[in-house]
């Protein structure tokens, strides 16, 4: 499964990518010198130099991709191959050496590989995935052991083994979640630019406009001069006044109905359930937008005279919300556009992860909002 934040486009993917290239040509420098200086400790040399040979071609070709496809070092084809050899050069690490190689202090057959497929695989699947591939080092050791005529276990090789196990596990899980909160932030970065490379357009062209047309009919059109007014009022508070992100569901959905209570002077019956100990304000402001899109479709199209919105946080990332009306409903099935609900309403519920529906008949409609 990727991980969902993770992409080779990324700025902080792409310098992961290339240190963990610089990464793997030191470890190929260093398997290399200690296969060149081992002398007769080395009872294979044919077959640790031939793995000398296979990880300078992977290093080759990781620099290569690095400079012209880094999506190719975060495909499941490339990390699957890597890992296979990161777990081959610890397994080989006690066949081409002489007996009693294994468990005690000398130079490894580049068991250091073992940390760039684990951070390749934190970067492209999160910790879980990174964890249970390091946990797999562990094994291989003893394996190794066995490979290098090593018969008289006891507690503290197993230990050893275990702290390998440990080590690398730990490496994974650390990297994964350390990478998600980095890619997340950089993610959030991007976001706070665009949006203010945006304020600065619709500033420069849609809010004189409106600002515009208010004064020009003011005196003839008092009604399209209070729309232009209320529209450049709402649209000035989102693009500036919703910079600061809401610390719960309760405050993002109360600060985005306040402009469509004060546009059509009609409070709706809010009931919203808010226990949960987490905070995702992205997930909270799609939500409250899409609530506010629902609400005002009931004010303005259906002509309701009751609303009720309901919203609660359920489980940690999920939310569930409603919006009941007592207007005069819509067929579904029929072209919706001007009813604000393809784009605003279920395209921003599903740019979050979750989805959106709608029930109408004569006696109202009901919109229904979750993410899961």
């Amino acid at each position: 499964m990727a991980h969902p934040l993770a992409a080779a486009d990324s700025a902080m993917s792409r310098t992961l990518l290339r240190v963990l290239a610089a990464v793997r040509w030191l470890c190929w420098g260093w398997m290399a010198a200690v296969v060149a200086f081992s002398g007769e400790a080395l009872v294979q040399p044919v077959a640790a130099w031939l793995l000398v040979a296979v990880c300078l071609g992977v290093a080759s070709v990781a620099t290569w991709a690095v400079r012209s496809r880094p999506a190719l070092l975060l495909t499941p084809a490339w990390l699957v191959g890597e890992a296979g050899l990161a777990l081959t050069l610890a397994v080989a690490d006690g066949w081409v050496f002489r007996a009693g190689h294994v468990f005690v202090t000398s130079q490894d057959l580049g068991t250091e590989w073992a940390l760039v497929v684990v951070m390749s695989t934190a970067l492209r699947s999160g910790p879980l995935l990174a964890a249970a591939l390091g946990a797999l080092f562990g094994p291989a050791r003893l394996t190794a052991a066995l490979l290098n005529h090593f018969d008289h276990f006891d507690r503290r090789h197993f230990v050893a083994a275990l702290a390998t196990t440990i080590f690398y596990g730990a490496a994974g899980a650390i990297s994964g979640w350390l990478l998600t909160l980095l890619l997340r932030a950089e993610a959030e970065i991007a976001h706070r630019r665009a949006r203010d490379e945006v304020a600065r357009v619709m500033h420069d062209t849609v809010l004189q406009t409106l600002a515009l047309v208010e004064r020009r009919v003011a005196a003839v059109d008092p009604e399209l001069a209070a729309t232009a007014r209320n529209a450049e009022r709402d649209l000035r508070n989102y693009l500036f006044a919703g910079g600061a992100a809401a610390g719960s569901l309760r405050e993002a959905v109360s600060g985005a109905l306040r402009p469509v209570v004060a546009r059509f002077d009609q409070r709706p019956v809010v009931n919203i359930v808010d226990d949960e100990d987490w905070s995702d304000p992205s997930l909270f402001d799609a939500v409250a937008r899409a609530i506010a899109e629902a609400t005002s479709n009931a004010l303005e199209h259906a002509q309701a005279g009751s609303i009720v919105v309901f919203a609660e946080t359920r489980q940690r990332g999920q939310v569930f919300a409603s919006v009941i009306d007592d207007g005069r409903g819509f067929d579904p099935g029929l072209p919706r556009s001007h009813h604000g609900i393809d784009e605003s309403i279920i395209g921003r519920m599903r740019a979050v992860g979750g989805d959106a529906s709608i029930r109408s008949d004569a006696a109202g409609s009901e919109v229904s909002m979750w993410t899961t």
